[in-house]
């Protein structure tokens, strides 16, 4: 019944508040002003004071003073969804605000976030709510809130009381410790009832939706918790039916028939009815629970938990509620139905995390890293999660730490499991306390192909795994042809997403995910570890392969793959495993990770050091690297003795003229250039011209390098008068010999015009580094590092003309791509940063530039470490901006106050 304005009026007379004003206790500090300024303005307002958040029921009180509010008034935070107390106020006031009509003038949602996504249910996402974080002051949101108290139809009063609906056969009681999923309650409502927003009716399946996900993501706990929470819009009753799917190890076979699952669904709702299930017929039984309802006349649920897969569209049909006042909600962990989907998956990490400690708080900051690390071990799964919150509380004596050990061990059988199998009266929605059979009986539907994939992916990284590299491990497992492999994968990939055992996770390029249980599973079952050898030498070979042709010097396309080639290389069993830790670091090497390559050179140096020997010209190769990776670091102090060491270990083992030991003279006097010791850098790259001239001869690509270097050292020392001759004939060098469009020619041009530069020649340079761009955005492409440092060039030869009107825009630009593809930490995105700075401070903008500088320096610290010379330079130039400004300050010139260091051109 509609209230009159009587008996608002009424209401207001026995002292009831117009406004609810609902928020959780964490957003208090904001709410009070506000609320304090609606008092002033003489509306009512009821503010709980208790701070309920965690739902522990709601006192008469709170029922009284929603009964009596004109509006209710929701502070919709990001916290607020996640407070069970705010989600039972606002279910409350919306369930009672759709019964009496008009609800968007009843509700008003304050929204302080600059997105809308946390808001549910959805239809509180219009233009009728207020955003504090809009320039609207305080005073212009309590005029509204003040407006719409007085345009309010009348106070919500006993709209709000509930009927307890009847449950058929028994009541399912849900579980105290339900975490989440205010998204999926509000998702599955909507579905339920899209035939009342015309918007979203679908005539085929309105009042429908089936519930799905991965085994024991909490699918069944959603709907029973769904059930309970939103009971009151369903006074005709919860009916629920189990389908022929089985929590218990003992359910029905994969194949059992669909007449069979029809007989058991029938039987059940006779059952649930009272009626004579052996004398009635599916058809009789069906119109007698059609009839039934009908007398009924008021809006029921209809549940079927646990729905198995591959059921036909008529079968489907006769599962659903017989009645159009029944909604219909299925679970399943198929996903070949056509009806709306409320898709289930993990819980999120903090709810997670909260689950799991409902058993005991981690007494310290150890205990909590190991639960943290615990929640992350189980994937955020749910049943998983509460099973080992279980153990916590069966076992007082058992820590974090201890319980993430346990899951960790799985050397002979499965220690956690061991754990957890006494905790059948704990595990909710009679669950199996099992993990592995809870995946295992969606497994068994698998064909052996399907499975193969699936151990593939456990053997890899908990992280998506792109399909391009399964396929390259299943075609290495097989001796079809590539097309048919690649069929039968994307075959296999859907069979196993339809059962919730895998889901895609990206398209361009494709990419699956696999559950970490589901992974867990896999691994330790006994067949798995048969076939391990087999399956892994295949992925070591394939992940080496696929690195290798895709791989080319600044085309770094591959990122999705790396997590996996890490995994793969924790352990080094076999010469396939140290030529895929070889692939792995190279790319953390050229992709700017020098303490990450540095890692993994080290470990195969170790590692051929062992098998192969010291002298071993694989283990010389791998110190080699080793020492580049330490001097890319910045740590010179390990990369001079190491490239020593090795020149010669060479020269002993290989000899003077060998291509390996000119490699590895260049590179210490490329170090020894490094260190600014250039009076024994120049002899060195001196003599490894000759050399190279007469080993290889004047045209060999080495050749060119070295002429290349030991031009470099000689501009670093200043010597242009021997740098430029050299650089000018090896660029025409580079021309006959490697041709226009080699990365070799483009960089002895680079090289060529930055010595111009370094002359102050940049009436030559200038149009030498414009023509370089040019040619490396054709050949290289825009997101080539080569391109990305022609840029860089470029810009920094405008800004020495003093052409700062080119030179930023080419600096802005450039650090934006060198940021989206190399990464914010890559040491030249550093360096471009740093040039980006020095041209905003050479145009006098301090206030833009101090701020890079700032960023730059502390990036550099965290990255290359204090006494890399980039954070040397980075510090330099940070203390010159700063004193320039004190400069402008005070009134003083710039330069005349700061003398100021040249900027390193990165």
């Amino acid at each position: 019944m509609r209230p009159t304005d009587g008996a608002a009026h009424a209401a207001a007379a026995a002292g009831m508040d117009e406004v609810f004003f609902s928020y959780p206790r964490a957003d208090r500090a904001a709410v009070l002003p506000l609320v304090g300024a609606l008092r002033d303005a003489g509306v009512s307002v009821f503010l709980d004071e208790s701070g309920i958040d965690e739902f522990e029921g709601i006192t008469d009180e709170i029922r009284s003073a929603l009964a009596g509010a004109r509006l209710f008034v929701a502070y919709c935070s990001a916290t607020y969804p996640t407070r069970p107390a705010c989600q039972w106020e606002l279910l409350t006031a919306f369930r009672a605000a759709v019964a009496l009509g008009r609800a968007s003038e009843r509700i008003l949602v304050i929204n302080p976030e600059s997105v809308v996504d946390h808001i549910q249910p959805v239809q509180l996402r219009d233009a009728r709510y207020g955003v504090t974080t809009e320039p609207e002051s305080a005073a212009r949101l309590v005029e509204r809130i003040v407006a719409r108290v007085a345009g309010s139809p009348g106070c919500l009063g006993d709209a709000i009381a509930s009927i307890r609906p009847v449950w058929r056969p028994l009541e399912h009681l849900g579980s105290e410790r339900f975490v989440g999923r205010v998204d999926e309650f509000w998702q599955l409502h909507q579905a339920l009832h899209a035939f009342e927003y015309l918007a979203t009716q679908d005539g085929a399946s309105a009042g429908q939706a089936v519930v799905m996900g991965l085994g024991g993501v909490g699918k069944t706990l959603l709907v029973e918790q769904y059930a309970r929470r939103f009971a009151a819009f369903y006074p005709g009753g919860i009916y629920w039916f189990t389908s022929a799917a089985s929590h218990t190890s003992d359910a029905p076979a994969p194949g059992a028939g669909q007449a069979d699952v029809l007989a058991q669904h029938y039987q059940q709702v006779a059952a649930a009815l009272a009626l004579d299930g052996a004398a009635l017929g599916p058809v009789q039984v069906r119109e007698a629970a059609r009839q039934h309802i009908q007398t009924i006349n008021e809006p029921w649920l209809w549940i079927v938990a646990d729905v198995p897969g591959e059921l036909s569209p008529g079968v489907v049909r006769e599962l659903a509620a017989p009645h159009p006042l029944g909604r219909t909600v299925m679970t399943t962990r198929w996903r070949g139905y056509q009806l709306p989907v409320v898709d289930v998956d993990v819980l999120h990490p903090d709810e997670a995390y909260r689950l799991l400690t409902t058993a005991r708080i981690p007494n310290d900051p150890a205990e909590e890293t190991a639960a943290r690390t615990l929640v992350e071990r189980l994937g955020s799964h749910a049943l998983a999660i509460d099973l080992a919150r279980g153990c916590l509380a069966d076992q007082p004596g058992l820590t974090y730490t201890e319980l993430l050990d346990q899951f960790a061990d799985t050397q002979d059988g499965d220690a956690f499991q061991e754990l957890v199998k006494d905790l059948y009266m704990q595990v909710p929605t009679d669950h199996t306390n099992d993990i592995a059979a809870t995946f295992a009986r969606s497994l068994h539907h698998l064909d052996d192909h399907a499975l193969t994939l699936m151990r593939i992916a456990a053997l890899l990284a908990p992280a998506p795994l792109p399909e391009r590299l399964l396929a390259s491990i299943s075609i290495a497992l097989s001796d079809q042809d590539e097309p048919s492999i690649r069929r039968a994968d994307r075959r296999a990939l859907s069979a196993a997403q339809r059962r919730s055992l895998i889901r895609q996770t990206g398209t361009e390029p494709p990419s699956w995910f696999m559950h970490a249980l589901v992974s867990r599973t896999l691994t330790v079952h006994p067949e798995t570890t048969r076939l391990r050898p087999a399956l892994r030498q295949a992925a070591l070979t394939a992940t080496t392969h696929l690195m290798q042709a895709v791989y080319t010097p600044g085309r770094l396309d591959l990122a999705d793959v790396m997590p996996h080639a890490r995994a793969l290389v924790e352990e080094l069993d076999t010469s396939e495993s140290l030529a895929l830790l070889d692939s792995v670091a190279r790319y953390d090497y050229e992709s700017g990770q020098p303490a990450s390559a540095s890692h993994h050179y080290r470990r195969l140096t170790d590692a051929r050091t062992t098998q192969l020997g010291e002298d071993h010209p694989s283990t010389l190769t791998s110190r080699n690297n080793l020492a580049s990776a330490y001097e890319s670091a910045g740590d010179l102090g390990r990369t001079i003795p190491l490239y020593e060491q090795n020149l010669t270990d060479r020269v002993r083992v290989l000899g003077d003229d060998h291509p390996d030991t000119l490699t590895s003279r260049n590179n210490l006097a490329s170090a020894y250039e490094s260190a600014g010791d250039l009076g024994r850098a120049i002899p060195l790259y001196e003599q490894n011209l000759t050399d190279s001239q007469r080993v290889l001869g004047e045209d060999h690509p080495n050749t060119l390098g070295s002429r290349n270097n030991l031009a470099g050292a000689y501009e670093s020392a200043g010597d242009l008068e021997r740098a430029i001759p050299l650089f000018e004939q090896n660029l025409t060098d580079s021309q006959r010999v490697l041709g226009e469009d080699h990365p070799d020619t483009l960089a002895s041009r680079n090289n060529l015009a930055y010595a111009y530069r370094s002359a102050g020649d940049l009436g030559r340079a200038i149009p030498l580094f414009e023509q370089n761009l040019i040619d490396s955005q054709r050949v290289l492409g825009e997101d080539h590092p080569d391109t990305l440092t022609s840029r860089n060039n470029l810009a920094y030869a405008y800004r020495s003309a003093g052409d700062l009107g080119r030179a930023i825009p080419l600096f802005e630009q450039n650090l934006i791509d060198s940021q989206r593809v190399l990464g914010e930490d890559h040491p030249n995105t550093l360096g471009f940063r740093n040039n980006l700075a020095g041209a905003y401070e050479s145009a006098g903008d301090l206030e833009r530039a101090i701020p890079l500088f700032e960023q730059n320096l502390t990036d550099r610290v965290r990255v290359l470490g204090d006494d890399h010379p980039d954070t040397l330079a980075s510090r330099n130039n940070l203390a010159g901006a700063r004193q320039k400004a004190e400069a402008v300050q005070h009134g003083s010139t710039a330069t005349e106050a700061v003398p100021q260091e040249p900027y390193t051109a990165d």
